[in-house]
């Protein structure tokens, strides 16, 4: 379809006009072939199983041509309530995320307690009742010509299970809208709208700070979450919730579902048990609501551990890829980016926590940059980080809780992000605080070199998100500069002074000559100035000595200068003679730092040398791997030769103790 051009979509348009004007459905539009995949927990449990319908493509498009019609109508009435974030145009989970940290921190500021239930609906788009579906579409505006055709296309449809390759015979689907049509989120909407509406009439729910607004509930597609200020008001809620579940012929999982007490007098606990019929409802300390750790104690803390852990669990799992040297780098970046950063970063908007748990944060991401690198633990974070040419964790969440900020400024006044963002919250609770939104994205403000209100008033989201990322990029390019210049062990990277970005020496698979140079370059080489920087109190100063009698065995005297690798030094300076006779002449004039830069990077080289640079760092890997190869012989034949026990890599009358490992 996509390579048919204008023929195809000429045909495709005659076959769309017709199925409308005659209201007839191709039955090949309504088969689909259910493909299952699995969540997680047992799998031999068919309910950890989401099933996945794959349909026609022509019947897809025209779906979903189908489906705009259908959000027009409903967006122009106001048909679907505000409490209802799924699937709609510039909302999305965020938003009640948002929400309701938002309000459970504002009132335990307040003092007042706020009472949660949180409610799973049991296979929800598979149990749609299609009568009441119908139904519903006519009382929110869907009549005539397109209630007919949504009919046709959801009414008789069919299915056949694909299994290990085969395929089953075909049977009947006499409820439900399929997962994977593009209609189905929207049907769905409709069909659990008034859910909200029949919550609210029992109760008003938890009041916003000084607002008019109350909250008694909030849906994201079938994902329900009830407030209310007392315990009797939240079973209440809980009861008009399964009323309506029992009307509609929707079930709950009740051993999903849950009850959340949010600021509880620790004096005098709630006993109160919430019953969902006759079947009890759990209480917990915390609840995972939309993919994000909602705590009892309005603290995040619990969710950045939890998202730290599964990231490095899942840096783990990708070692065998992370660490393979026959890969691009590029290719290992692309699954840094993909696989594990998105996770890290899911609702950043919205939470923060103590330094503990950012540094595990930031420690997941650099679990896998440093294998990428084949880097040790102890290597500088921001070294890695410039050489990948990515950003910290911290400048991405601050970036997207600037971006909500400009969204929510832009939301109409009855949105409810926007009304608990703008509200005042009285502060009568004593003691420790959850930290405050607001105070939050205050100080993103003044760690950035920009204007806020000024940036505030920049038309268009990408003009904005533009700034925003620009003014991160300088914040961690200031942040190098500055530890490059006061951490000890990247002294020789504030000399590179080449910034943030992937490094052009790291194109292709990781071979042992672009290891060792990334080890040169970010201090994580076994040399003895490396043993200095993590020194003992009863190390003495010559202990780090080089071998050759320099004061210390660092990179810039190795490189450089030291009389033990003159040999190798010689080939490397008469192989840059065979590229350009000028380029030696170059070399032998510099200083011994401008001789270290031009070996580890390439700043000395951009100006004269042109094309010539990738021949000149495939020479200075070489030159590194033969120095690096020459130590290592050196070092060994010293420690075959040295009974007197010295300290590793340390000259003791002449003969030299075992080599450190790289």
């Amino acid at each position: 379809m996509k390579f048919g051009e204008k023929g195809m979509i000429q045909l495709m348009v005659l076959l769309y006009n017709w199925v409308w004007k005659s209201e007839y459905t191709p039955s090949r539009w309504t088969e689909g072939v259910v493909v299952n995949l699995f969540k997680k927990g047992d799998k031999t449990d068919p309910g950890n199983y989401r099933g996945i319908t794959l349909l026609n493509t022509v019947g897809k498009v025209f779906c979903k041509l189908l489906n705009d019609r259908i959000v027009g109508v409903l967006e122009k009435e106001h048909s679907i309530s505000e409490g209802q974030a799924g699937f709609r145009k510039k909302r999305g989970c965020v938003d009640h995320v948002f929400t309701v940290g938002r309000i459970i921190q504002g009132r335990k500021r307040a003092g007042k307690p706020t009472y949660c239930f949180f409610l799973d609906v049991k296979k929800a788009y598979d149990t749609v009742w299609r009568n009441g579906l119908w139904k519903q579409l006519s009382k929110y505006g869907i009549k005539g010509k397109m209630w007919r055709v949504l009919k046709k296309m959801t009414e008789c449809t069919k299915s056949a299970v694909m299994l290990d390759g085969e395929l089953s015979k075909f049977f009947d689907i006499e409820q439900g809208v399929p997962q994977g049509c593009t209609l189905s989120p929207t049907l769905f909407q409709v069909f659990i709208n008034d859910l909200l509406e029949v919550v609210e009439a029992v109760r008003k729910g938890v009041k916003v700070g000084d607002t008019e607004t109350s909250v008694s509930g909030m849906l994201f597609a079938d994902d329900f979450v009830g407030m209310s200020d007392t315990p009797e008001g939240l079973q209440l809620q809980i009861d008009a919730a399964k009323k309506f579940t029992d009307k509609w012929r929707l079930s709950a999982n009740v051993q999903k579902s849950a009850v959340m007490v949010c600021n509880e007098n620790k004096e005098e606990p709630v006993e109160h048990r919430w019953k969902w019929g006759i079947e009890e409802i759990a209480v917990v300390d915390q609840y995972t609501y939309l993919g994000v750790e909602i705590a009892k104690d309005c603290s995040w803390n619990a969710h950045m551990s939890k998202v730290a852990e599964k990231g490095k669990a899942r840096a783990g799992k990708l070692h065998p890829i992370l660490a393979n040297r026959h890969l691009d780098t590029r290719i290992k970046l692309t699954v840094l980016k993909s696989v594990i950063v998105p996770p890290l970063e899911y609702a950043g908007e919205v939470w923060e926590g103590n330094k503990k748990v950012v540094k595990e944060l930031e420690a997941a991401q650099m679990k896998a940059a440093k294998t990428i690198l084949g880097c040790s633990r102890r290597t500088s974070n921001a070294a890695v980080r410039a050489e990948l040419g990515i950003q910290s964790l911290r400048s991405g969440r601050d970036a997207r809780k600037l971006t909500w900020q400009y969204r929510m400024c832009g939301m109409g006044e009855e949105r409810l992000p926007r009304i608990v963002w703008e509200a005042k919250w009285a502060n009568k609770k004593r003691g420790r605080q959850p930290t405050e939104w607001v105070k939050v994205v205050e100080d993103v403000w003044k760690g950035l070199d920009i204007g806020e209100d000024e940036t505030l008033e920049t038309e268009g989201l990408q003009g904005f998100k533009e700034k925003i990322s620009v003014a991160c990029a300088e914040r961690e390019e200031q942040n190098l500069r500055k530890e490059s210049k006061d951490k000890e062990g990247l002294e020789v990277y504030g000399m590179l002074k080449e910034g943030i970005g992937f490094k052009d020496y790291l194109h292709g698979p990781m071979d042992a000559g672009t290891k060792l140079k990334v080890k040169f370059r970010t201090g994580d080489i076994g040399l003895r100035e490396r043993r200095r920087r993590h020194r003992t109190v009863d190390e003495e100063d010559d202990e780090f000595k080089c071998d050759c009698g320099f004061e210390c065995e660092d990179r810039v005297h190795v490189v450089a200068e030291c009389p033990l690798y003159k040999k190798e030094r010689e080939v490397y300076v008469t192989e840059l003679g065979k590229i350009d006779g000028t380029y030696r002449e170059m070399f032998e004039a510099w200083n011994r730092e401008e001789r270290t830069v031009a070996v580890l990077g390439h700043r000395r080289w951009v100006e004269k040398a042109g094309r010539d640079i990738v021949r000149i760092d495939r020479l200075g890997k070489t030159f590194l791997s033969h120095l690096w190869q020459s130590r290592k012989e050196r070092l060994a034949i010293g420690d075959r030769s040295c009974g007197n026990n010295a300290p590793s890599g340390r000259v003791v009358n002449g003969l030299a103790a075992k080599a450190c490992k790289t």
